[in-house]
């Protein structure tokens, strides 16, 4: 039999379809036991990174493998006490670093405590986020059920095709930003450390009890424990992020290179297996969705806050001169520079990355030739590139944006423009004190 490739000369020749016949979300108001145990399976690959979540009071793992089982919630109230105290502990935080802010004149001080401030809303909101997940357990057992069902749909048409090479990426994937979390949080600790006792760049991390307080020491020892927390918020809670993200982009190049099989196959072949590969498109767009939904308000707060923070410790190692001529905290600030510069550019690049991927069996649909075809094959081609080709596939910020690769030039050419405009009131200020000084002379 000769086998002939397949490229959609005649798209624009099929005829219009109903907007009925789009797939449409499916329902996932109930969960049932059969959702759990498919979540099960997906959460022992997220194990590492949602058991450091739970022992550091952002998640309760157990919570989501016993769900459904009627289990006694004694150990429930006590973790969701924990959370619920560790939340009041950060607004505490939040409220009372207000006392530092003894002068608004514009310089280094003022915008070192607004980088600390800003630091710490975004821990706490982090914490809020994660706190949200696990109280509201359905929509993320929802969203390991979509995935588990889509990959009874690719185990359908190949049975070749296994699962648990999936689950094995995702463990490597969790695995690695464990470590790197577990890594910031105790390099993050150790500077902290630093800059307290040394007392240069942050004089006011305590507020409102001074240096010279005669409980300093337990003071600071409960300020460090804060910061602990609040790292783990900062570190886990974005590297949760990145893991989904990734696994999630894993799954649909996984799939463009099967479509891309198929499409390589006879045109008896590819009418075949058309209709199938469409409806796992779907599945894994669905899948999206429901992510998108739980990641979006954390994914919008990352990007604006660590833009944010990038600025603000770049200045400070240009202009602040106790960054410059005290190495602890130069090395401090470089730290925390790479830190933020890095969630940054790893969270950017995945989003990017899965829009990219999400899009890409467009492609090979136009490589399909539309000679000696069937109506409804013609219809399933056109269902399939409408959704390829409609709105942009992605998680986004606060559904405001999808994150792809225009928002990543935008964030480049902002971090530039802002830079410079930190310059310039670096020197205006520079020359306002030089004339003041000449007039005084």
């Amino acid at each position: 039999m000769t086998r002939t490739k397949i490229s959609v000369a005649s798209v624009g020749m099929v005829e219009p379809f109903e907007t009925s016949e789009l797939p449409s979300k499916p329902n996932t108001d109930k969960i049932s036991s059969e959702d759990v145990k498919r979540s099960n399976c997906l959460l022992s690959a997220l194990r590492p990174l949602l058991f450091s979540m739970s022992i550091t009071g952002l998640f309760d793992v157990w919570k989501f493998l016993e769900y459904g089982q009627g289990k006694p919630v004694t150990k429930r109230i006590f973790l969701k006490l924990y959370r619920i105290m560790l939340l009041v502990l950060f607004g505490f935080n939040c409220i009372r670093y207000f006392l530092a802010y003894h002068s608004f004149d514009f310089g280094s001080e003022l915008l070192s405590t607004v980088l600390i401030h800003a630091w710490f809303i975004l821990c706490s909101t982090s914490a809020v986020s994660c706190y949200r997940i696990t109280e509201n357990p359905e929509n993320l057992i929802t969203f390991f059920s979509l995935w588990r069902k889509y990959w009874n749909m690719v185990t359908e048409v190949d049975s070749s095709v296994k699962q648990a090479c999936s689950w094995r990426q995702i463990r490597k994937y969790t695995n690695v930003c464990t470590v790197i979390g577990w890594f910031a949080i105790f390099g993050n600790i150790g500077f902290c450390s630093y800059t307290l006792i040394s007392g240069a760049a942050f004089k006011n991390m305590i507020e409102p009890f001074p240096r010279s307080h005669g409980l300093f020491p337990v003071i600071a020892s409960m300020y460090l424990v804060i910061v602990l927390y609040l790292t783990c918020a900062w570190s886990f809670s974005t590297g949760l992020m990145i893991t989904l993200t990734l696994s999630m982009y894993q799954e649909f190049k996984q799939f463009a290179l099967r479509l891309e099989k198929v499409t390589q196959k006879s045109v008896a072949e590819v009418k075949e297996n058309m209709e199938a590969m469409r409806k796992q498109h779907n599945a894994l767009c669905n899948m999206l969705d429901k992510a998108d939904d739980i990641l979006k308000h954390q994914v919008g707060l990352c990007l604006v806050v660590h833009v944010f923070l990038i600025l603000l410790l770049i200045y400070n190692i240009c202009w602040y001169e106790i960054v410059r001529t005290d190495i602890g905290v130069l090395v401090s600030h470089l730290f925390w520079l790479t830190a933020t510069s890095t969630i940054l550019t790893a969270l950017m690049a995945t989003c990017c990355l899965l829009n990219i991927q999400a899009h890409e069996p467009a492609k090979f649909i136009y490589n399909l030739s539309m000679r000696d075809i069937t109506a409804e094959f013609s219809t399933q081609v056109n269902v399939f590139l409408h959704r390829l080709n409609g709105p942009p596939m992605g998680l986004t910020a606060w559904s405001l944006f999808v994150v792809d690769s225009q928002v990543v030039v935008s964030v480049a050419g902002m971090l530039a423009t802002y830079f410079v405009v930190l310059l310039q009131f670096q020197q205006a200020s520079t020359s306002t004190t030089a004339s003041g000084n000449s007039t005084a002379t």
